[in-house]
């Protein structure tokens, strides 16, 4: 079990997994086994070994299998390969791994491959345009919100949220039905899309980044409405726009061209001004990203509508400003 692939998921062993399953069987249903799981000419090279398998004993005109376990039928697994506990160990060495699984079942998947090299590290990857102020995720209390909204989130059942605000100087109490968790690589953050609840009926629905949030707890409340994940989930996937004036600077309007590839856009070039006029369509959901993104492009575009965007464009700028000020005043610059 060295290799890249290994014979143990080849269709013999696909066909002898399917035959203890369904045990005990005739000859005729082994033989629409091997035609579904197999090739045309596995009947030929399989049925003479068929007597021979120390796992399969006839009785009468059918094969019983000699490992009838129904906790073994039932979960019926092959070994893993040699390159699949790498693999394994590489996902393990993850610092957001133990957000998943508890703590005692963490100890013991690191123990069992504690002789295993990984297949990859961390250090291989360089990641470009990421926030360097991620997620926590070895904080004792981020790891615990998070199982109770990952637990939460599958149950959709309403917990009980203290979060902080963006700017930490307020704090919120709501409850909450999370309906979704979703990771961002650009933020390298995770945030939960949730419908906010009072008096057993929805407010609103709100997606909260899990970093801010202080504490979750059961809550005592309840929900007299559906829950459609697929449904509420558009909600936050519904399309908006905003209007963009890229000067034809530094290469600005390629640069922006490719930055938003996917995109959905309508652009139209003034030759008078030497300005592209671009509207970009964008889901509600991606609106942090988008934002990032153009503030990136500094003084080459302009944001000109919608007007509750360019206000949180404004705010953004202000807030870096403000930071900037900050270390200054700090750091006794001018």
């Amino acid at each position: 079990m060295n290799n890249l692939f290994s014979e143990i998921y080849g269709c013999y062993y696909k066909v002898v997994e399917e035959i203890i399953k369904n045990s005990p069987v005739t000859e005729d249903e082994i033989r629409e086994i091997v035609k579904q799981c197999g090739y045309e000419e596995t009947c030929f090279h399989f049925f003479p070994l068929l007597n021979k398998l120390p796992f399969l004993e006839k009785k009468g005109d059918k094969y019983y299998s000699t490992l009838e376990i129904s906790e073994q039928k039932k979960n019926f697994s092959f070994p893993l390969t040699n390159i699949e506990k790498s693999w394994l160990k590489s996902i393990v060495q993850d610092e957001r791994f133990p957000l998943f699984v508890n703590g005692k079942t963490y100890e013991n998947i690191v123990k069992k491959l504690s002789d295993i090299e990984p297949l990859y590290d961390e250090k291989m990857f360089r990641y470009y345009d990421q926030y360097a102020d991620g997620d926590e995720y070895k904080n004792k209390y981020y790891i615990k919100n998070f199982r109770i909204l990952s637990d939460a989130t599958d149950k959709k059942i309403p917990v009980k949220i203290i979060y902080q605000s963006t700017k930490k100087n307020k704090i919120s109490v709501g409850h909450y039905i999370p309906i979704k968790l979703e990771y961002s690589q650009k933020d390298d953050k995770f945030r939960v899309y949730t419908i906010k609840i009072s008096d057993g009926k929805r407010l609103d629905s709100v997606c909260l980044n899990i970093g801010r949030i202080i504490e979750v707890k059961p809550s005592n409340k309840t929900y007299k409405g559906k829950i459609d994940v697929e449904l509420d989930m558009k909600i936050f996937e519904r399309l908006e726009h905003a209007e963009i004036e890229i000067y034809n600077e530094r290469n600005a309007i390629e640069r922006f061209m490719i930055e938003f590839s996917t995109y959905e856009k309508s652009s139209e070039f003034d030759e008078e001004n030497n300005i592209c006029r671009t509207k970009i369509y964008y889901h509600k959901k991606d609106e942090t990203e988008i934002l990032i993104k153009l503030l990136s492009f500094g003084p080459t575009l302009k944001v000109i509508s919608p007007d509750r965007f360019v206000e949180l464009i404004k705010y953004r700028i202000d807030r870096q400003y403000d930071m900037v000020k900050g270390k200054l005043f700090f750091s006794g610059g001018k």
